[in-house]
């Protein structure tokens, strides 16, 4: 799945069927920590948190919670159009990596307060 350039989903407008399909999209989309705009078959569209998905092919249906916590709702693949990542990324910069980089900077600076 081409993931966009800076490997962030945060802003991502994948287009479904064009290298990426609805399932990888919607896969994503449970990863996600931050809400997404759900647009739907029939012209409509749903900002929400994704919590859930069921792709086994006699279900395929999605879980969401609205962005006023309300739900979860059941949408069925067949009705999702597309997904874009439109709400901010909450787990970005929460790496274990980026954790342990934080904390060498700040020993760092406290070590050179220390010595002035």
């Amino acid at each position: 799945m081409p993931l966009p350039p800076d490997g962030s989903l945060e802003g991502w407008a994948p287009a479904i069927g064009d290298g990426v399909s609805l399932d990888e999209v919607i896969d994503a989309a449970f990863d996600y920590r931050g809400n997404v705009t759900l647009d739907k078959a029939d012209g409509g569209s749903i900002v929400c948190y994704v919590s859930n998905r069921d792709p086994r092919p006699y279900r395929r249906v999605l879980q969401y919670f609205d962005e006023s916590g309300e739900g979860p709702f059941d949408l069925a693949y067949a009705n999702v159009a597309a997904i874009r990542f439109t709400g901010k990324d909450t787990a970005a910069g929460n790496s274990y990596e980026d954790y342990q980089r934080r904390k060498a900077e700040e020993r760092a600076r406290e070590g050179g307060a220390q010595q002035a």
